[in-house]
Parts: structure tokens; C-alpha cells; sequence
């Protein structure tokens, strides 16, 4: 069957196979060492029933995985396969492992493959999706080399900030607070104007200047594409409210 043919193709292309990837399976080593020698039979099915008549346990890892895609990949490298024509160049492995997208691949072919192992080092948990400052807890989970990486980073980041950039970083932001700031006080003076004109409660004025000036909060840090402006406090809201509430009553007296 094909699997006769493939471990023939494949010895035949071992020794350029085995510089070019030393990660993909084969089972070069295991015919080497237990296949070939004078009394053995060279032929490809003869070193195809050697290793089958060494079993999972007198076989590397590597083989058995080779031998177990093989078969779980037959209809992929047969003739009109995806990696049909790369398996009759003796490229069969590096077009399964490295060329085709694992979607691509037959179901019983992708159940033969090895699993990804998820990785757990920074590059792979924290960092999968880009750079980034950790939180405390996360930081004290990195193994030795990963916290190393992740310190020399941090520094890198900021610890070249001179006394200059941070007041300049302090003065850019307390103006983008500012200008928010001024943005929210005016969406609340005019609700508040309004609420008032129409002759609402105290507690109706009170509750639709605060929701006017929450959602205008809200907008000015989802605008803020630097990420400088933080959330603004209850506090600092209500200050803005009392102060439109305050502006449109004596408004109000004048009119």
C-alpha cells in the first residue's frame, strides 16, 4: 500500500530530509539502526515490516508519529491529495507539517497529527496577542527567564523617562482632563438649562444632568485614543453636575 512506498521514498531522501528539518517526524534513526545490515531485506516493504515488527515501544516517538500520520494522511498524499505531488518528491512531511494550513487537511489526517501543545511561557500567555504591561499577579507568575524578559522590558519601556518627559506626560494629560473636562460641564449646563426651563422636579434635574454627564464621560474616554484620559470619578461628575445645576438656576433668577 502506500505506506509501503512512502518509508522507501522516504530513506531514499533521508539524509537531505533530516538537515533540512530535524523537527519533523521520521523514522530515519529507527531503519538505521534496526533495518538495515546484511541480512536484512532493503527493499522498501522489507523495511516497512521491520519497523511495524518493532512496535510503539521499540520505536522513537518520532517514528511512530510518522508512521501513524502516514496512515491517518493516506487519501492527503495519495494522487490528487493536497500533498500528493510534494509525497511523490519525498517532501511529504515538511507539506503536511509546514506547507498546508492544519484546516485544510483531511478530518482523519488532522486527527493524526500531533496536538499543539498550548505554550506557557510569556510569549505564549500574557504576550500572545503583543506586548504588554502585566498586572502584579500575572508578573509573579512567570517562570525566572520569562520575569528577566518581561523586567528588562518594563525597564526599557520606562525607565528612560526623564524628569522632562514626565512632566511633559503630566502636562498632556492634565489637558486632555481639561478639555473633557470643559466638553462634559457643557452637555450638563445645557441639560441643566433645559431640565429647568421645563419645569422639572429637583430630583428629575438632578438625575438627567448626571446621566448626560456619565455619558458624556463615558464618550470622551472611549474618543481618547492614547489612552491618557481614566474614567472620571463620581465624584468629579457630581462636581460638574452641581456646578451646571448651580449655573442654570441663577440663570433662571436672571431671566
Amino acid at each position: 500500500g502506500t505506506m509501503v512506498k512512502s518509508v522507501g521514498v522516504v530513506v531514499g531522501v533521508a539524509a537531505c530530509l533530516a538537515m533540512a528539518a530535524a523537527e519533523l517526524p521520521s523514522c530515519d534513526s529507527d531503519v538505521e539502526k534496526h533495518c538495515l545490515g546484511e541480512d536484512a531485506d532493503m527493499s522498501p516493504e522489507g523495511i516497512d515490516a521491520c519497523l511495524k515488527n518493532l512496535g510503539e515501544a521499540g520505536r522513537s516517538d518520532g517514528c511512530s508519529l510518522y508512521m501513524r500520520v502516514l496512515e491517518g494522511c493516506a487519501a492527503d498524499i495519495g494522487a490528487g491529495g493536497i500533498c500528493g505531488d510534494a509525497h511523490m518528491n519525498g517532501e511529504t512531511m515538511p507539506c503536511l507539517f509546514q506547507r498546508v494550513k492544519p484546516e485544510d487537511l483531511s478530518d482523519a489526517c488532522a486527527a493524526a497529527m500531533p496536538k499543539k501543545e498550548q505554550g506557557t511561557g510569556l510569549a505564549d500567555t500574557f504576550w500572545a496577542k503583543g506586548k504588554r504591561m502585566l498586572t502584579d499577579e500575572e508578573a509573579e507568575s512567570l517562570n525566572e527567564d520569562d520575569r528577566d524578559t518581561y523586567d528588562r522590558w518594563v525597564k526599557r519601556k520606562t525607565g528612560k523617562k526623564s524628569s522632562k518627559d514626565k512632566e511633559r506626560d503630566y502636562a498632556v494629560r492634565s489637558q486632555k482632563k481639561a478639555k473633557a473636562t470643559a466638553a462634559i460641564q457643557g452637555i450638563a449646563d445645557n441639560t441643566a438649562k433645559q431640565a429647568i426651563a421645563s419645569g422639572a422636579s429637583k430630583d428629575d434635574v438632578q438625575a438627567k444632568v448626571l446621566a448626560a454627564a456619565t455619558e458624556a464621560a463615558k464618550l470622551e474616554v472611549q474618543g481618547d485614543m492614547t489612552g491618557t484620559l481614566k474614567t472620571f470619578t463620581k465624584g468629579s461628575l457630581n462636581d460638574i453636575v452641581k456646578q451646571a445645576i448651580a449655573k442654570a438656576d441663577t440663570r433662571k433668577g436672571e431671566l
